[in-house]
């Protein structure tokens, strides 16, 4: 290897001498100008966003003058569907009144109860409330007075031996109906009837001892009075008396529903 060769060393190149070194820094400070400021992206970027900006505001302004001046245009309401519930009215019970006739196809000549026990008629009787009432029932007929007559028949039960008498009689509505009702747990009941001499059943000579029953339907009273043919003790509420009682009073209620 050779060493470097300096000026006046042999082996130099005659008549070419090497570059001056470099000359003192400029008085003021001592320190070579900066150089020039490099490009930078993100100055690029954050011009290209405030312009952005820049163009949403002016656009959500024009909105805002063309909304403000569109005030002649009618706005569409949305209607929302409704719901209303049913509403369903109780139908209230009239009173009508009961022709003869209608009595008539229910206290009829013979009377099939569900039991299927067939009563026969042994007699009718039309007349005032106030003349067939007892000495109980005469002020309770006083306070709540009766529509028309009362309707009355006597029927014989299948082997003849239990005599019902069967009274229905109308009242101006529902509640007094239910009052007069009502009073026969007090003691109060029309005066009991006989079977008819055609009848060809016996017809006592003093008021036997009975069960009296009632029932309401509407604006009506159904009586069902029932005693011993021969006059007899009724015997208790188990007995014959008391529970045939029940079974045409029942049957004559429930048929009355269907009868004007």
């Amino acid at each position: 290897m050779s060493s470097p060769q300096w000026p006046g060393q042999p082996g130099y190149p005659p008549g070419q001498q090497p570059p001056p070194p470099p000359g003192p820094f400029p008085p003021g400070g001592g320190y070579p100008p900066p150089p020039p400021p490099r490009n930078s992206g993100a100055g690029l970027l954050i011009a290209l966003l405030a312009g952005g900006g820049l163009v949403v505001v002016i656009i959500i302004a024009v909105v805002i003058v063309v909304v403000a001046n569109s005030g002649d245009k009618p706005r569409r309401h949305i209607t929302l569907p409704t719901y209303s519930p049913p509403t369903f009215s109780v139908p209230t019970p009239t009173s009508t009144s009961t022709t003869s006739g209608g009595i008539d196809g229910v206290l009829g000549a013979t009377i099939r109860t569900a039991k299927g026990n067939t009563f026969t008629r042994a007699g009718t009787k039309d007349a005032t409330c106030t003349s067939r009432a007892d000495k109980e029932l005469t002020p309770v007929f006083s306070r709540y007075p009766c529509v028309g007559l009362m309707r009355s028949a006597v029927y014989a039960n299948p082997s003849r031996t239990v005599l019902t008498v069967i009274s229905i009689a109308q009242f101006a509505d529902e509640s007094t109906a239910s009052s007069v009702s009502d009073a026969t747990n007090q003691g109060a009941a029309p005066i009991l009837l006989m079977p008819s001499i055609e009848s060809g059943l016996p017809r006592l000579g003093r008021e036997p001892e009975s069960w009296t029953r009632s029932w309401t339907q509407g604006s009506r009273v159904v009586y069902a009075q029932s005693y011993w043919a021969s006059g007899s003790a009724t015997g208790g509420r188990e007995g014959t008396v008391y529970t045939t009682a029940g079974e045409l009073g029942t049957e004559i209620t429930n048929v009355l529903v269907w009868t004007n």
